[in-house]
């Protein structure tokens, strides 16, 4: 229990030195992607999910993921995801820049969404 202990300290701390270390820019995009909000909630670890009118489908994450540290409650405001409201068969128009991060869903590519338009408005 003791060596579990550490070990978990030991994660912790890696992680939230890299949070600290990262420099956190938010880079809007152009929105030039244009695509629709799919519910996969009964797929396996899956939400919702953003596929584009060419068939290809992205797990759309936060600009500030996974390190919402030291950045402004204003700049968390700016993130396109912050007050989107998901809802199947929604048209939206997109941005995106590819993420290295790892999905449970694994239906697409992990994509940091720079850009967000609600088309229904």
């Amino acid at each position: 229990m003791k060596y579990l202990i550490q070990l978990a300290l030991l994660v912790s701390l890696v992680y939230l030195s890299a949070c600290a270390e990262e420099d956190i820019t938010a880079e809007q995009g152009s929105c030039d992607v244009m695509g629709t909000v799919r519910d996969y909630t009964g797929t396996d670890g899956c939400g919702f999910i953003f596929e584009d009118d060419d068939g290809n489908v992205y797990e759309p994450l936060s600009m500030y993921w996974p390190c919402p540290t030291g950045v402004s409650d204003e700049d968390l405001k700016a993130d396109p995801l912050y007050n989107f409201q998901y809802v199947d068969g929604k048209r939206i128009s997109f941005s995106y820049e590819l993420s290295d991060a790892g999905s449970i869903c694994m239906v697409g590519k992990v994509a940091i969404i720079t850009c967000l338009e609600d088309l229904a408005k």
